[in-house]
Parts: C-alpha cells; sequence; structure tokens
C-alpha cells in the first residue's frame, strides 16, 4: 500500500467521497479522511473493524452478498446501496462502488469508494410516498364515481319515464308537449352521460397484458361501428400493424373512440381513415388520420380533458371518448396527442411501448375497410 499512498495520498485524503481499503476476509486496512467523518471513528479506531459491522443490520445480507460479488469477479466494479452507521449520529444512506484490487501489487485489497446520499434517498421517499398518494387519491375517485353513476342512473331513469306516461295520460297543449319532449331529451343525455362516466371511472389501469396483434383487434372495431361507418359511407385503410404487449381491450377502446370520432367530425365528404405504425426508439406511434373538420390550434390539448366538447348537442357523445383514450395510454406509460389543421383534417397519435420481444416483420401491405360488408376486405390479407 505504500507505493499507493505515496502516488495518490493527496488525491486520496481531500476527495469528498470517503475512501476504503478491506481485505479479503471484510476487515479495514485504511480509511481516508472522509471515512473517518462518515463513520465517526479516527484512524486508528476505524482500522482493524470488520467493515460490515458499520453496516446497518438490516442491510448486512446484501452488503455481505455484494462483497462476495466483488471477490467472485475482480474485474468488474459492484455498486450498491446500503446504511451505514456512526459512532454518535444517526445511520445514513450511502452509494458505494468495490473494486477488487487484491492482485494488484500496491494495493492488494478492495477499494471501496461511498458517497452519503441522504438528501437523495429523502427526496425518493418523499416521491414515492406521493405517488402512492396519489395512486390513493386516484381509486377513491374511481370508487366515487362509480358509485355516483350508479346512484344516479335510477332518478334519471324515473324522471324519463314518468314524463314518458305523463304525456301519454295527460291532455296537453302543445307548448306543454314541447317542454316534456325536452325533459325526455335532457334525462336521455344525462343518461349517456353516466354510462360514460361509469365506464371511464371502471376503466382499470391494472388490467392483465399479453401479446397483441394490433391487426386482429380492427376487425372488431368494424364490427362495433358497422351501422355508423356504412350510414357516413366511410372507408378505413391501415398500413402494416405489430404485435404489442399491452390488453386486448384496451386497444379496442383506443381504436374505437378515435374511428368514431372521425366519423362524428365529418366534413360534406366521404370519410376516409388511414391507420398507421412507425418505430421510433423504444416506442410504436400509432397514427390514426381522417379528412374531417379538423381541431383548431387553441383546442389540440383541451380535447383531451374530461366532459369537454367543442361540438353542438347535434352531434352525438359525451365528452369522454378521446379522455379515456389519454388515460388508457398513460396507463401504460404512453403518450397521446393530435396533429390537425381547421377544414382539413386530424391524425390523432399515440405511443406504445416496444416489449423486450421484437414486434413482427415490417413487410409492407395495405387493408382496406369498405363499410358496406359487415367484415374486413384486405388486399394483403390479415393474419
Amino acid at each position: 500500500m505504500t507505493a499507493l499512498f505515496q502516488g495518490f495520498r493527496s488525491l486520496v485524503e481531500n476527495s469528498p467521497d470517503a475512501i476504503s481499503l478491506i481485505d479479503s476476509e471484510g476487515y479495514i486496512l485504511y480509511g481516508s479522511g472522509a471515512a473517518n467523518e462518515l463513520f465517526g471513528y479516527c484512524p486508528d479506531d476505524l482500522v482493524g473493524r470488520k467493515y460490515l459491522d458499520l453496516v446497518h443490520p438490516d442491510d448486512r445480507d446484501h452488503s455481505s452478498r455484494v462483497l462476495r460479488d466483488v471477490l467472485d469477479r475482480p474485474t468488474k466494479p459492484v455498486q450498491w446501496e446500503t446504511r451505514i452507521l456512526h459512532q454518535y449520529r444517526p445511520c445514513s444512506w450511502v452509494e458505494s462502488s468495490a473494486s477488487n484490487l487484491l492482485l494488484d501489487d500496491d494495493v492488494k485489497a478492495i477499494l471501496v469508494q461511498t458517497r452519503e446520499i441522504n438528501a437523495r434517498k429523502l427526496a425518493e421517499i418523499e416521491l414515492q410516498e406521493r405517488v402512492e398518494e396519489l395512486i390513493r387519491c386516484n381509486s377513491r375517485w374511481e370508487e366515487f364515481a362509480h358509485t355516483a353513476a350508479h346512484d344516479l342512473k335510477e332518478p334519471v331513469r324515473t324522471i324519463s319515464l314518468f314524463t314518458e306516461l305523463l304525456v301519454r295520460r295527460t291532455q296537453m297543449n302543445p307548448p306543454a308537449e314541447q317542454m316534456a319532449k325536452l325533459i325526455v331529451d335532457s334525462a336521455a343525455r344525462m343518461m349517456t352521460l353516466i354510462d360514460g362516466l361509469l365506464s371511464f371511472a371502471s376503466t382499470g389501469t391494472h388490467e392483465p397484458l399479453c401479446r397483441v396483434n394490433l391487426e386482429d383487434v380492427l376487425p372488431q372495431v368494424m364490427e362495433n361501428l358497422a351501422v355508423s361507418l356504412a350510414e357516413s359511407d366511410a372507408k378505413v385503410s391501415l398500413d402494416r400493424l405489430p404485435s404489442v404487449t399491452g390488453n386486448y381491450t384496451q386497444f379496442l377502446r383506443i381504436f374505437q373512440n378515435l374511428i368514431s370520432n372521425a366519423v362524428k367530425y365529418r366534413r360534406a365528404d366521404s370519410v376516409e381513415i388511414h391507420i398507421a405504425a412507425d418505430r421510433q426508439d423504444r416506442d410504436w406511434v400509432l397514427r390514426v388520420k381522417d379528412n374531417g373538420v379538423g381541431v383548431a390550434e387553441d383546442n389540440k390539448g383541451r380535447i383531451f380533458k374530461p366532459f369537454l366538447r367543442l361540438a353542438g348537442r347535434e352531434t352525438p357523445g359525451n365528452g369522454l371518448g378521446l379522455a379515456l383514450c389519454k388515460k388508457l395510454v398513460e396507463s401504460w406509460g404512453g403518450a397521446i396527442w393530435v396533429e390537425s389543421e381547421l377544414g382539413i383534417g386530424s391524425t390523432f397519435c399515440f405511443t406504445i411501448p416496444v416489449a423486450v420481444e421484437e414486434a413482427q416483420g415490417s413487410a409492407q401491405h395495405h387493408c382496406v375497410f369498405q363499410s358496406t360488408p359487415s367484415y374486413p376486405i384486405c388486399s394483403g390479407g390479415l393474419s
């Protein structure tokens, strides 16, 4: 160790990190000034102590395994976090890095470099507590929304039913009948809103995951939307889509909402919708493009908020479709946004993280869903 001290004593002694040397049995041979400060022992008292005796009892097994790993793999430094004991102060969180230099003639010891990370660990603990509280709050909100939706449905249904009975059994003048019709229509809109709220609240973020071929999702979407697609003479085309890790029902809801919106917010022209995917780093980016009315620049961020509707009452909907898409996409760590120009159309984009397994080959083919048949017809085939 003499040669080491002669060459690096000044560097070691002035390092803000604690530098320790321990032998193969785990006994301390040397501790720098910072090590003395970290453990609370003077150099003479530190030397000869068992290194693990200075580690918090709850962390000794883990630290022992780490040091054994250092002995088994001399060429690979190992890094870990643990709590260490101080002679006079409470224990501290530290980050340590150990290198096996037992075969180095100038060292012949295990070099351990340690720095105190109490502030970082405190921030991590506070962040974790906030995340857990957010999860609890979100769970309470979903439970409340679910209960409120169920409790509201019955009185709304009663209002609608008895208003209709009143109209049938009572002689009313035209203005009274018009008011009764407004009550029934409002009750119907309220029921639609409640159903949407119930669906939004009951959409779990912990649904089981599996391998899903997105091309297998689209036929079911087309079947669910067959009537509205036929009425609008819509045509849906798609490029080759990947297989991803996720939940079939979640993908079904997202595509169904986006395609349904393209039909609802259409121009006088025939509806054309194109679905594509491309790989960007560790994400798949899915794009649902339409030739509809488009979205104004100021509304691009607002449209994903719950209950916000930019169209009038003549356009059906409850303002929860895009909010549901956002909730689902963000539940798996993705992002969703819209690229649009008024009067030209919109492209709704969302990302899906690429799983460990590679997605299916990228050979191009093109499928076209026609609105007349209830099943897709593809020029390249869906397999």
